[in-house]
């Protein structure tokens, strides 16, 4: 069987046959987000009960839509929800909303009365990117048909019957009736759809055209509705599953009917363009076709493609034995009607997906939910597949999403060069490579097969999977680790025998941004400049007032000197100091004015290549980073001034160690850990929530908002999928913000950039200007996060403590670097004894032991609060 692995690209041999790749029916690595391997959850808001997936397709900027069921923890009214990725679904697509949405995700509701119960059938999207939706749902007395028209922003099309939204009983010729809708396609600027209509006591397939306007198609079997009875015996139940639009613009409709026995059969309606029944096909454009089967079976239709090529139907089928397995089947029908002997000798083909997977499954029941035609005829058949074997069950739980490729005269390749995965078919696991149990474990999850389309040549299908493997998850809420947890859709990507590439868009900006707005230097501040003279290692550094410019002076008196840093200090307040020199040599002096500067410089006589970063105790420009007063902010929990958990004596900073080392540490110096760090590493953390970070977490639940501390620009606004870390019932995806600041201007500038993180939603993108108080979204929990809470970070980005600058660049998926080498804390230090006492943040963590991303981490921090602006600390 095929396995997950790296990606490997093989160039396609010209043929009139294609050959398939090496790694054919493994999942797509380039596809989905940071670390997803071509598999991700689409879940985009907190996760409580079970959410089923409808459908998939992929607009003309090769964007996917992916359809889903949408409702609320504990209440009845169930409605949709189609979500936006941009181009490989690298991310959400953060334009795409509804008015109190989330990002990346519209609510859809047709809401046409009694319980306002919903469900939606498929997904298509017009050639201007506009989503079509069709379904089904209750109304006062009965059930009806609906369509739904987004706009390419995700609000409801109002150009389309007004608001967007059109159910079937509200049309003439359908008022007072049960109606249906199974799916919809775009031709062009029109809307077709199909399901059925109840007519007395039976229903009739139907078929329905719809004008931009959402007025009825009159071109359409002159009043834009055909229905069929194919006149069977017994009480009718006609109906469409799914249909095809043809190359020169006819229709066929499929699904099942009646025959004249009585028994269900395959049923396929024909029409021209104009509605018509196309008269060459079938019995005067119907065709019945009965499953031939010598003992009882239920047949239903699942999908249908056509074949342009050889100008013939394909037909997904299933066959439900009451007493045997379900077999899933396929049928080759020619444009006349009749069935393709070409195709398995009579045209159908039924089979169990475990006959082509033997050797790691026993059998079981199969059942097809789509087709794809290959160019050449070769098709891929997407089901699930059943594990009805005891062990099979307990290895793979009860059912697997299947994948097989069918020749197109009906046999399957199980061996050769052009083999599909291996073996003819792959049972690919759909839990993220990301998620953090044993691959034994990892299979463990019930999967089932939904919808499937094209992309970029690969196999592209969104599935139903319990989000959490067996054991793993509480869901009846008995305290009995004894279940899967709730249902998730799943979006898949399997390598097909197309060469695809990996472009992708992106909501960043890489590099250092231009265009910040100046935060007015606050009064009592000087300039300083460190210089290094890199012919022969000599060094200087500079402090002068206010408006000064030191740096200057070093240049007019030689202009080969290099900058090292240069930045603001405290003409008369505190400032903490660190010198660095060649051979590893480092100073700390923390003091007034520039006393500790003098010093500084004093203890490197004799050395070379020295280097000073000078950092004021209080740089105080921040206001409070959320809406409302502080009245009533629960605590928050602080920086960690030890976030590589390096064992440290807190009695350095005057405070009790409690008998041994620690390895959190707060802004005070005091220690904030639990466990014993010398005695088991691995178990030491911070005493609060088990949150160990530079960062800060501030206890804001909605509906507060977040806010801009001070004016800056955006410089990234993005949802980032973390599902490795977020906890059961979390939204995944963790909606990011991140507002770059500048303090004075010029050479002397002390640039910041604040992170805000876990929000429901934002309200600004990136490149945008923000002023004090602007709001940048709504505080949630999302992604990392147990609760609603405000995540608050800091990054300094220039005079770190061993680094001149500092940039974190999101680049199309990931971060480039860990953020917490330049972080700081707006809530300075401040530890017991005083100026005795360095903060360790500042110098201790210039060699990381595993990492060497994470080295020359850290840098001085200021309180940088205003007067009654900081949020209540811990």
């Amino acid at each position: 069987m095929a396995s997950r692995r790296v990606l490997v690209l093989a160039m396609l041999i010209a043929s009139t046959c294609l050959q398939a790749q090496p790694d054919t029916g493994t999942t797509w690595d380039a596809f989905g987000p940071d670390r997803a391997s071509g598999v991700f959850v689409n879940i985009t808001r907190r996760h409580l009960i079970n959410e089923y997936a409808y459908g998939i397709t992929v607009d003309d900027k090769n964007r996917l839509l992916v359809l889903n069921s949408w409702r609320e923890d504990g209440n009845s009214n169930s409605d949709c929800a189609v979500t936006r990725h941009i181009n490989n679904a690298r991310m959400l697509d953060m334009s795409y909303t509804g008015p109190d949405d989330l990002e990346g995700t519209r609510r859809v509701a047709a809401d046409m009365g009694s319980i306002n119960a919903d469900t939606c059938t498929s997904i298509d999207a017009d050639t201007d990117g506009k989503a079509v939706i069709a379904g089904w749902g209750t109304r006062d007395g009965g059930l009806s048909g609906f369509l739904v028209r987004l706009s390419q922003n995700g609000d409801y099309d109002s150009s389309f019957s007004s608001d967007g939204k059109l159910a079937l009983a509200n049309v003439a010729g359908f008022t007072n009736t049960n109606s249906w809708l199974n799916q919809a396609i775009a031709v062009g600027d029109k809307v077709l759809a199909c399901g059925w209509v109840t007519r007395g006591s039976n229903n009739n397939m139907l078929i329905t055209r719809f004008n931009a306007n959402g007025t009825l198609d009159t071109g359409f079997s002159s009043d834009g509705h055909a229905e069929v009875d194919f006149g069977g015996t017994g009480t009718r139940a006609d109906v469409c599953t799914r249909m095809v639009v043809l190359p020169d613009g006819d229709i066929i409709a499929a699904g099942s009917a009646n025959n004249a026995s009585g028994e269900k059969a395959w049923a396929f309606a024909r029409f021209n363009s104009n509605g018509s029944f196309d008269s060459g096909f079938g019995n005067s454009g119907r065709l019945l076709v009965d499953h031939n089967s010598q003992i009882a079976v239920t047949p239903s239709l699942a999908d249908v493609v056509w074949d342009a090529p050889r100008g013939r139907l394909m037909a997904a089928c299933n066959l439900n034995f009451p007493a045997l397995d379900d077999s899933a089947c396929v049928l080759a029908i020619k444009a006349n009607g009749t069935l393709d002997a070409t195709f398995d000798q009579d045209g159908q083909r039924s089979f169990r997906f475990s006959q082509y997977a033997s050797e790691i499954r026993a059998p079981g029941s199969s059942v097809l939910q789509r087709l794809l035609v290959r160019d050449d005829g070769a098709m891929y058949l997407l089901g699930t597949h059943f594990n009805e074997d005891a062990g099979d069950f307990a290895s793979y739980e009860q059912k697997d999403v299947a994948v097989l490729r069918m020749e197109s005269n009906g046999s399957v390749i199980e061996s050769g060069p052009q083999v599909f995965a291996g073996d003819g078919i792959t049972l690919p696991s759909l839990a993220e490579a990301n998620q953090s149990v044993s691959e034994a474990e990892r299979l463990r999850t019930t999967e089932e097969m939904v919808d499937a389309t094209w992309y970029k040549g690969n196999i592209l299908f969104i599935a139903d999977r319990a989000r959490y493997q067996r054991y793993q998850y509480d869901h009846d809420g008995d305290g009995i680790l004894d279940e899967q947890g709730p249902i998730a859709p799943v979006v898949a990507s399997l390598v097909g025998e197309s060469l695809f590439n990996a472009d992708f868009d992106f909501d960043g900006i890489d590099g250092y941004l231009a265009g910040v707005p100046a935060i007015t230097e606050p009064a009592g501040y000087g300039h300083y400049c460190s210089v290094r003279n890199p012919a022969n290692g000599s060094y200087g550094v500079l402090p002068q007032g206010s408006g000064s410019d030191p740096c200057q002076v070093y240049l007019d008196d030689n202009p080969n000197l290099i900058v090292e840093r240069s930045g603001l200090y405290s003409l008369s307040g505190v400032n903490w100091v660190i010198g660095t020199c060649s051979g590893g040599f480092v100073t700390l002096r923390p003091g007034t004015g520039t006393q500790p500067i003098d010093t500084a410089f004093a203890d490197t006589a004799g050395r070379s290549n020295c280097i000073f970063t000078v950092t004021p105790q209080q740089l105080q420009v921040f206001s409070q980073p959320y809406s409302g007063t502080n009245s009533g902010i629960g605590n928050t929990q602080s920086f960690n001034h030890d976030p590589f958990n390096i064992s440290i004596d807190v009695a350095e900073f005057g405070q009790p160690n409690g008998g041994f080392n620690s390895c959190a540490i707060d802004n005070k110096g005091r220690d904030r850990s639990i466990g014993d760090p010398d005695a088991n590493p691995s178990t030491c953390n911070y005493d609060n929530s088990g949150v160990n970070e530079p960062a800060m977490d501030i206890d804001v639940g909605s509906p507060r908002l977040a806010a801009s501390v001070a004016p800056g620009r955006v410089v990234m606004a993005v949802p980032r999928q973390v599902p490795w870390s977020a906890p059961a019932q979390m939204d995944p995806w963790q909606r990011e913000v991140f507002v770059r600041h500048q303090v004075g201007s010029g050479r002397y500038a002390e640039i910041f950039t604040t992170y805000y993180a876990h929000m429901q939603n934002t309200y600004v993108r990136r490149g945008e200007l923000v002023d004090t108080g602007d709001w940048l979204g709504s505080i949630g929990t999302t992604g990392a996060s147990t609760g609603e809470h405000l995540h608050l970070g800091v990054l300094r980005n220039t005079n770190l403590s061993f680094r001149k600058s500092f940039e974190l660049s999101f680049a199309g998926h990931a971060w480039d670097r860990n953020p917490g080498v330049g972080s700081v804390d707006p809530f300075g230090w401040f530890p017991a004894n005083g100026l005795n006492g360095v903060d360790p943040w500042a110098w201790r963590f210039r060699n990381h032991v595993s990492d060497p991303l994470l080295d020359d981490a850290g840098g001085f921090s200021s309180f940088m609060w205003l007067p009654g602006e900081a949020p209540p600390l811990q």
